[in-house]
């Protein structure tokens, strides 16, 4: 899922304010449910996705992510379910320190007054990637027979992955119209991979193999996604063409 994280990079459409400040007069009450209502999710993520610490170093922390779920993966495959379950801990634990880290980058300017790249649009492209890649990596594990030895470590990890995610949005699309454009052709582009997800959390609901611990942590997943999806395609959805945003 590289081009999660250089559709930015590599995207050279002029921004158009005036399209996100009439998208957003558009949703009406939608938004404001979105930027001011708290569901039972939002509310149990809060407190788990404190920043353990001041870092805004959000590459450092999604890659001591990937490489604590490469071991963890590379563990249990080898039937090591202790070590795969303190991997899998860590990967959890790195990912919430990336998305804190992205989350404390949203609204500040750019680090060179001479740049118009806001840092905070880099930062959550990036590690929503991330967290998809995590997401979708874990997800086929829970009917797995190895790992049903792990389903503690792993039902934690998709849960504060999600959940921390979407706080991090959250705090996107609660910015005012001019600064929320600097993330619109970002984010519009990646829109997909929750629905992606859904449907690997749904093809593991209807399997036979999960254990009631599993079930009930792709269960909760699921509806952590679903509301993140559903939020994200109403602001987001449709690209350059959504019928959300002015032509």
């Amino acid at each position: 899922m590289n081009h999660l994280g250089s559709s930015l990079q590599n995207s050279t459409r002029p921004r158009g304010r005036h399209r996100v400040a009439a998208a957003l007069l558009g949703l009406g009450g939608g938004l404001v449910a979105l930027t001011t209502a708290t569901s039972p999710a939002d509310a149990a993520a809060a407190p788990t996705c404190v920043a353990a610490s001041r870092t805004t170093d959000w590459k450092a922390a999604s890659v001591d992510a990937s490489a604590a779920l490469a071991k963890a993966r590379t563990n249990l495959a080898r039937g090591q379910y202790i070590r795969a379950a303190h991997h899998f801990r860590v990967a959890k634990n790195r990912a919430r320190t990336a998305n804190t880290a992205a989350t404390a980058l949203i609204g500040r300017p750019p680090t060179d007054p001479e740049s118009d790249d806001v840092s905070g649009v880099a930062a959550v492209i990036g590690v929503n990637g991330l967290d998809h890649r995590i997401t979708m990596a874990l997800v086929p594990l829970f009917s797995s027979p190895k790992g049903h030895h792990v389903v503690p470590a792993l039902g934690l990890a998709p849960d504060r992955v999600d959940e921390c995610r979407s706080v991090m949005l959250q705090r996107v699309v609660a910015q005012s119209p001019a600064a929320l454009d600097d993330y619109v052709d970002g984010l519009s582009d990646v829109v997909g991979v929750y629905s992606q997800e859904l449907n690997a959390m749904a093809a593991q609901l209807s399997a036979t193999g999960l254990t009631s611990a599993g079930r009930s942590a792709i269960t909760h997943a699921e509806q952590v996604v679903t509301a993140t999806n559903t939020d994200m395609q109403r602001v987001f959805g449709g690209g350059e063409r959504s019928p959300s945003l002015p032509r």
